[in-house]
């Protein structure tokens, strides 16, 4: 049996952020960083630079001018949007070695943007809800089966091909057969990689938001975009399970963030094209 330390511990030797997203995430936190600025530290990343260029040309946009210099791709897009393209960027590099076999790639990465996407559309209509946060911590809350294919695959082969027993969830085997969940994977990858608290805290509980505490409703409204947005991409109920109290929680009933799904489906075929590894 495994704790989430000790994947987490293996893992980290083959992915971890690179450091311009840590260069360009500590400049957009002054308050007073220009576009010139980050757009000097995003040129001396290419893949982040090329990213960035399909981005600010991309029909989405509908520029009629071709934007070949990053301080204008960045103004075009924004410093808002920056820290996502960022952070978009560093996470489809990551994780080279996993087989195909082992897992979808192109589907892992579908469905990550399209919860991230939903949190954050969602996340704006509630007031109190920190819309940044929820759009970051819904993009990396299925990191730690990646890091659990990386760790231990065939651990993971045999979790896919054993049945759940009645009334038991994905994660309910995986702490069966591996000793922890992917939430408690995904907390544990982001205390490694120095991220904000609030982020684990999150992905730790997004299956149990009431544990979350003062981040109990961001909490459900995790679990509550990412039941639909699992579903959306042909998870079954027990993938990942919507908690009962999810909803009274978050204040937003399942049936409203699926009402959402048309808005964001142009913003995420953008986003595949643009950051989908490959």
């Amino acid at each position: 049996m495994h704790l989430a330390q000790e994947l987490v511990a293996y893992a980290d030797r083959l992915a971890t952020p690179p450091d311009v997203y840590l260069k360009v995430r500590a400049a957009l936190d002054d308050e007073k960083v220009s576009c010139p600025e980050v757009a000097d530290i995003i040129a001396t990343d290419p893949a982040l630079t090329a990213a960035l260029l399909r981005q600010a040309n991309s029909a989405y946009y509908g520029y009629a001018r071709k934007i070949e210099r990053v301080d204008r791709a960045v103004s075009l897009v924004g410093l808002d949007h920056m820290h996502e393209l960022v952070l978009d960027t560093s996470i489809a590099s990551l994780f080279p070695g996993i087989p195909p076999q082992r897992m979808d790639m192109k589907r892992f990465w579908q469905d990550s943007l399209r919860r991230a996407l939903l949190a954050r559309t969602v996340a704006a209509r509630i007031e109190g809800i920190d819309t940044e946060r929820l759009f970051i911590a819904a993009l990396l809350a299925d990191l730690g089966h990646l890091v659990m294919y990386l760790a231990v695959p065939d651990l993971m082969a045999a979790v896919l091909d054993t049945q759940p027993a009645r009334g038991e969830s994905l994660a309910d085997v995986e702490r069966r057969m591996v000793g922890c969940d992917f939430t408690e994977v995904g907390a544990a990858l982001t205390a490694t990689w120095h991220l904000p608290v609030s982020y684990g805290v999150l992905i730790g509980t997004q299956l149990n938001p009431a544990a979350a505490g003062d981040y109990a409703p961001q909490a459900a409204l995790l679990n509550v975009v990412g039941a639909v947005a699992a579903r959306a991409g042909g998870a079954t109920a027990s993938d990942y399970p919507l908690h009962p109290a999810a909803a009274g929680l978050a204040g937003i009933e399942p049936e409203a963030v699926e009402a959402t799904l048309t808005f964001v489906k142009p913003q995420l075929e953008l986003l595949l094209t643009v950051f989908s590894p490959g």
